[in-house]
């Protein structure tokens, strides 16, 4: 009988400590709910980046027309008051937009603009894994048969969209320059909801994938700390993965973009606060292998995304990006400078 009750005891000990401890995490959840709440509207509420009634289409002074290819796909924004030679391109980041808001920014100040989807749209992959970088030559095809005053290529990218902008430097001669915000200096793994069962690459190459970051190789301290974030509806901070994985890779010298093979002008921003991954990092390793006209700007007190705050919401999670919305503003007003500056030169 005194084993029977000691079971007993055993068993409610056990419930008494499961029930605490859901009410505990409970209780977390709901208090970080409540406290990152008005974050949920900087991205949470937006349409999806391949709706195309969110892009404003009607700009004063800019025909916009869509352009569509093989698998080509995105947008063509034509100032009628064309001021600057060449042709600008956009590439958004792994949200799948083609950074619409930079092109009609670009447009707007009298830079001829094609703003692109990477994935996502009815001809193209539907997840960002795979993508071929050897579309970009259907890109070149139709600048040299639309577009006057080619002869000057500028490639913007964002987080994701820099990660391509970069490789497709080192692998076509024809772009002049790029500029890249929050860079990363390596390929990493594609983004698939099914890559926990089949990690591939990012890009392919003549139907080969580039090598990549493994991000299963991210120090057992990230990986709890992420699945903790998760438990805690805490927001979610990934440079930690990113940056030990990148350390931690035995291919990580191959999986690093040969920004050396590349010839054009790079400018590179970047905020040393970023949540995101170790941008201000990656600026420095593509500084080090290409010294010859690469400029590097650094904020130290901004984050991920310039212009937003420390958070951002997407797809049910709460995403930390760093920096704080004052100084995420300042870096963004102070990199619009710089970039214009450096546009309208290599524009002239």
């Amino acid at each position: 009988m005194k084993i029977f009750f000691g079971i007993l005891k055993t068993i409610a000990i056990i419930l008494v400590i499961i029930i605490t401890s859901f009410m505990l995490i409970f209780g977390i959840r709901t208090y970080n709910g409540i406290k990152y709440k008005s974050y949920k509207h900087d991205i949470g509420e937006a349409l999806s980046p391949t709706d195309l009634s969110q892009y404003n289409t009607n700009i004063e002074g800019v025909e916009v027309s869509r352009i569509t290819g093989e698998y080509m796909n995105g947008f063509r924004l034509k100032p009628l008051n064309k001021t600057y030679k060449g042709v600008i391109i956009t590439f958004g980041g792994s949200e799948g937009s083609p950074s619409y808001h930079s092109a009609e920014a670009f447009a707007r100040a009298g830079f001829e603009t094609l703003a692109l989807f990477f994935f996502g749209m009815e001809n193209q992959k539907e997840e960002l894994v795979r993508i071929p970088l050897d579309y970009f030559e259907e890109v070149l095809a139709y600048i040299d048969k639309n577009i006057e005053d080619n002869e000057i290529i500028t490639v913007f990218g964002l987080s994701k969209g820099a990660e391509l902008a970069l490789n497709l430097a080192t692998l076509y001669p024809e772009i002049d320059n790029v500029i890249l915000s929050a860079p990363t200096a390596w390929n990493y793994m594609g983004l698939s909801k099914n890559y926990s069962r089949e990690m591939m690459s990012s890009w392919t190459y003549k139907g080969e994938e580039l090598p990549y970051i493994d991000m299963t190789k991210g120090s057992p301290e990230a990986a709890t700390n992420l699945i903790l974030d998760f438990i805690f509806n805490r927001p979610i901070d990934y440079r930690p993965g990113y940056e030990s994985a990148a350390n931690n890779d035995p291919g990580s010298e191959a999986a690093r973009i040969k920004v050396e093979n590349c010839d054009a002008n790079i400018l590179i921003f970047a905020g040393a606060m970023d949540k995101m991954w170790q941008s201000e990092l990656s600026a420095r390793v593509i500084k080090e292998h290409k010294p010859e006209n690469t400029d590097i700007y650094i904020f130290d007190d901004a984050g991920h995304i310039f212009f937003l705050g420390p958070y951002v919401y997407v797809n049910g999670m709460m995403l930390e990006m760093g920096g704080s919305l004052e100084t995420n503003t300042k870096a963004g007003e102070e990199s619009n400078v710089i970039l214009v500056n450096k546009i309208k030169e290599w524009h002239k």
